[in-house]
This record gives C-alpha cells, sequence and structure tokens, in this order.
C-alpha cells in the first residue's frame, strides 16, 4: 500500500470532474432550451441552424415587405376608385351637355363643374403619397430619352415618311413650317388596327408651326403603341413598339392631304415581320438625346448607369458611363458600342442613323427573345423585396392616373384627345391640384358635337384606370398569397431548425438526473478514497 500517490482518490476525482462537467452542460442546455450553445457542442448543427437562421429571419422580414406592398396597393387602388368616380360623374355630365336641349348657360355649368372635377383628379393623382413616395404620378425620375424596339426574331412595323411634295428638300426638315395643308384636310393614324386622328389645327395658316410640331402632334396620336422621331436623313421614321407579324401602322387621308405631305396617293402602311425561329432576335435603342445624370438603361441582365464625372464620381455597382466624356448623342452611342460587352448579345451600329444601338442575340431563335430591354419607364415603379435572398422580388408598377394621361385635359389647347370631335379648351381653366393656377385645359362640352366625343374620351379614362386598378388588385392578390408562402415556409424552416438545435426537454432532464446522482456519489467515493491512506497508521501503530 502507497500512501504518496492515493490512486483511487485520482480516479474518483476524475469521474467527479467528468461528471460534473457534464451536469453543468445539462444544466445549461436545461436553462437556455438550447442543444447547440457553442460551436463545440455541434459544429455542423450550428452551422446548418445559422444558415437556417438567416433564412428564417430574412423570410420573417421579405413578409413585412409583402405586407407593406399591399398597403402601397391598396392606398393607390383606393384613390383610383376615387378617380372612377369623378370619371364617372363626368361622363355622365357630357351625356347631359350632349343633349340638343341644353342652353349655353347649362353647358357653361356643365363645363365648370367638369373643371372642378379635372382639377380634383390632379389632385388626388399629385397629392397621393405612401411614405413620402408620389404613387400616381408615373415616374418622376431622371429620363435616358430613350426610344427601345425590343427584341424579337420578328421586326415591328416601320415606315418612313420622307417624301414632300410641295416644301423643298423633299425630306423633313424639323424647321420647315407647313404653309400648305387645307383646313377641311383630314389626317389620321391606325395603330394595330386603332385609329386616331391627327389634330392638324393651324398648320394652313400659321407661319410658326413646324415639321417638329407636326412630329410632336404624330405622337400625341400614336400614344404609347407606335412612335415617330426624325432619324438622321431628316425623315419621320414610325414604329411600332412591339414586334411580330401582328403589328401595323397606318397613315390615312384625304389623297389631297397624302400626297401633299409625302407625294404618294392612297395611304402609307407598314406591317411587322413573322416571327422567324430561323432569325436571330434584334432590337434598337434610340437616343433622342443624351441622357439625364442618374438615368439608366438596362441590356439583358446588366443596367448601364449614366453619370457625370464633372459633378461626382461614380459610386453604384452597375455598369457606369460617363456623361462627360460625350460631346453628343453620336459620341455617346460610340462609347456605348466601344465599351459595352454584355454577354448574350453583340452591339453594333446602324447604317445612316448614328443615334441608334442595334442589339442582335448571340442565339438563333426565340430564345434571344427573353433578352429584355429596358429605358425609363413611364409608370411609377419599386422593387418589392419578397424574398430571403438577394433577387428574389419583383418590380411594382403604378401607371399615371392625372388628367394629362387620361386625356382628359392638355397642356395645350391643339392637344389630341384621342378621339374625333374630341377637343380641348381654348383658355387654361384647370389646375394641377396643389397650386390654384390654371394649368391645362380642360375637355371642351360647350356644344353638342363636342360634348358627344367628350364622352368617348371619358369611356378611354374609365377603361385606362379600370386597367390600372386591375393590375393593382392581381398584385395584391399575388402579394397575399406571397404573404401566406412565406410565413408558410418560415415557419416550417423554424421547425426543422428547432429540430437541429433546440433542447429534448425531458431527454435532457433525464441525463441531469443520471449525472447529478453520478456526481453525488462521485463525491462520497472521493470522501471514501480519501479515507484509504488513514489505514496506514494502523500499521504505524502496531
Amino acid at each position: 500500500m502507497r500512501i504518496n500517490t492515493n490512486i483511487a482518490a485520482l480516479n474518483s476525482h476524475r469521474m467527479l470532474e467528468k461528471n460534473t462537467s457534464i451536469s453543468g452542460r445539462n444544466l445549461e442546455k436545461l436553462s437556455s432550451g438550447k442543444r447547440i450553445n457553442r460551436a463545440s457542442d455541434d459544429a455542423a448543427g450550428l452551422a446548418i441552424s445559422e444558415k437556417m437562421n438567416a433564412q428564417i429571419r430574412g423570410l420573417k422580414m421579405a413578409s413585412r415587405n409583402a405586407l407593406d406592398g399591399v398597403s402601397l396597393v391598396q392606398t393607390a387602388e383606393g384613390a383610383m376608385g376615387e378617380i372612377h368616380s369623378m370619371l364617372q360623374r363626368m361622363r355622365e355630365l357630357s351625356v347631359q351637355a350632349a343633349n340638343g336641349t341644353m342652353s349655353p348657360d347649362d353647358r357653361r355649368a356643365i363645363q365648370d363643374e367638369i373643371n372642378q372635377l379635372t382639377s380634383e383628379v390632379n389632385r388626388i393623382g399629385n397629392g397621393t403619397e405612401f411614405n413620402k413616395l408620389n404613387i400616381l404620378q408615373g415616374n418622376q425620375g431622371p429620363e435616358s430619352n430613350t426610344i427601345i424596339s425590343k427584341m424579337s426574331t420578328g421586326a415591328p412595323a416601320e415606315v418612313s415618311l420622307d417624301k414632300i411634295a410641295v416644301v423643298a428638300p423633299p425630306i423633313f426638315d424639323k424647321d420647315l413650317e407647313f404653309r400648305h395643308l387645307d383646313p377641311t384636310d383630314t389626317f389620321s393614324v391606325v395603330v394595330n388596327g386603332k385609329e386616331t386622328i391627327v389634330n392638324i389645327q393651324g398648320f394652313s395658316t400659321s407661319t410658326n408651326l413646324s415639321y417638329g410640331d407636326f412630329l410632336e402632334r404624330i405622337n400625341d396620336a400614336l400614344g404609347d403603341d407606335a412612335v415617330a422621331y426624325f432619324n438622321d436623313n431628316g425623315s419621320i421614321l414610325v414604329k411600332t413598339n412591339e414586334a411580330g407579324g401582328g403589328q401595323s401602322v397606318e397613315f390615312k387621308g384625304s389623297t389631297v392631304t397624302i400626297n401633299k405631305l409625302f407625294a404618294v396617293s392612297g395611304t402609307e402602311k407598314a406591317f411587322g415581320t413573322a416571327e422567324n425561329p430561323a432569325n436571330k432576335s434584334e432590337g434598337t435603342i434610340f437616343f433622342s438625346e443624351l441622357p439625364e445624370k442618374g438615368s439608366f438603361i438596362t441590356i439583358g441582365n446588366t443596367r448601364i448607369d449614366f453619370y457625370d464625372s464633372s459633378e461626382e464620381p461614380y459610386a453604384g455597382t452597375n455598369v457606369p458611363i460617363d456623361l462627360n466624356a460625350s460631346a453628343d448623342v453620336e459620341a455617346l452611342v460610340t462609347n456605348l458600342i466601344s465599351n459595352l460587352n454584355i454577354d448574350g448579345v453583340t452591339l453594333s451600329a446602324v447604317p445612316g442613323n448614328a443615334k441608334t444601338i442595334n442589339i442582335e442575340a448571340d442565339v438563333v431563335g426565340f430564345a434571344g427573345n427573353v433578352i429584355t430591354l429596358e429605358g425609363t419607364l413611364d409608370e411609377f415603379n419599386v422593387n418589392l423585396q419578397v424574398g430571403s435572398n438577394a433577387g428574389q422580388g419583383f418590380r411594382l408598377e403604378v401607371g399615371d392616373t392625372r388628367s394629362i394621361a387620361l386625356k382628359i385635359s392638355a397642356n395645350k389647347p391643339t392637344g389630341n384627345p384621342g378621339v374625333a370631335g374630341a377637343a380641348y379648351v381654348e383658355i387654361p381653366n384647370v389646375t394641377n391640384g396643389i397650386k390654384p393656377a390654371f394649368v391645362e385645359y380642360s375637355l371642351d362640352v360647350m356644344d353638342e358635337s363636342k360634348a358627344t366625343a367628350a364622352i368617348e374620351v371619358f369611356n378611354n379614362a374609365i377603361i385606362t384606370v379600370a386597367s390600372e386598378r386591375s393590375k393593382l388588385g392581381a398584385i395584391q392578390n399575388r402579394l397575399e398569397k406571397t404573404i401566406a408562402n412565406l410565413d408558410n415556409t418560415a415557419e416550417n424552416l423554424t421547425a426543422a431548425k428547432s429540430r437541429i438545435e433546440d433542447t429534448d426537454m425531458a431527454l435532457e432532464m433525464s441525463e441531469f438526473t443520471k449525472f447529478n446522482i453520478l456526481q453525488q456519489a462521485g463525491t462520497a467515493m472521493l470522501s471514501q478514497a480519501n479515507q484509504q491512506p488513514q489505514m496506514m497508521l494502523k500499521l504505524l501503530n502496531a
């Protein structure tokens, strides 16, 4: 027997330390409710649970984002509901004004109410906000000054109006003046079967209305279906915004008018080229002017930001183009073609049109059509982050619902309401709804024929707002389903995370009880082991 080294005591002490440590871990898990309190508890489980935790927290925030999106939609849709109500009232007033029994004083009273209601439409459009965002004004951001033809294996309908019989030279010059149209001439555009009269009032007598004015009035008539612009040769090029064989554009008028304007008889008409799976899809971006600082265009997955280095350095994460390095549009287009390398497409110049970039898909067939081209949107737009990871969102767009956008007023008396016979008043009588000054011209209902045509204008406005409300309703339904899915996914991921990192209290309590007993037993045995050397005293006293 030895007294210098008490092996039994050392063994008892080691086992007591082990049981005490395990019991402490049991207590930690029982008190925290977590099976994993540090990486050493379960290294792999910790890595998995933290990734799940990031997803769960992201999903919960995405659900709140989607709820905010619903609130925005409800705010916009509620305001549009009031605009709808006023449009219905204005249509009702137009029906009343179209009645032949109305006296001039009666129609004047009707006109006054229409003026007030139109101003109120503007007030709602300009004043409706969500978290300081003006949601019914359309896009109020910087303008990229682009006209974009989408990618397609079929071309848009395109017609060039470059023959003028009366005024030399035989191409359009935007500074030349109209002096040769007869007041009785008629002229209209037909896009995809929809005909709109072009307002040519004043072109027969005025000496200061130019082809630029004429181009502006053509675009008023074309609306969002097509666009007209001057190409490098000074000709007017008209192109539908959508591509494919279903697209058409036609200019109609009396033989005299068409002959005076374009030195041809009959009609000027063009059809789009049908989709062809053997083609490479193409699109174009035409710059009418230099883009504004802060604007952008998108080609495929690449966003190009325009900035001015003379004012401040570029601080974004997209592809920057310095406006300060381009003296004019032609130089900008050259810089873009030279400096942009974008996956999936090839950029090139367009012969005879230095303001246009041609974009061709690198693959043949309809797959190339999925490459998106986009410039400045007309609509108010925000990106709703409705997922826990980058890129898991969608864009919410709300159209401009103010009176000019609905064509129930104009910023000039010669504006185009889009309906034959309809006209605007000659003196401004409508406010923007925010300031008291009269800055717009309301629809004229002061005689029977104009009031009759105004009914159709209000019809069109009602349909436009109904379409916007319908889109918002669909988005709200989508967001509600999104929220339900996010909450369900977060719940299931939380359950999965719980199975990995949470303590099984019953099992842990039984373990704690076991090691608590062993700890008490170990303490007793250590005491007994420490008593063993005292047996040596009996030998020493013998």
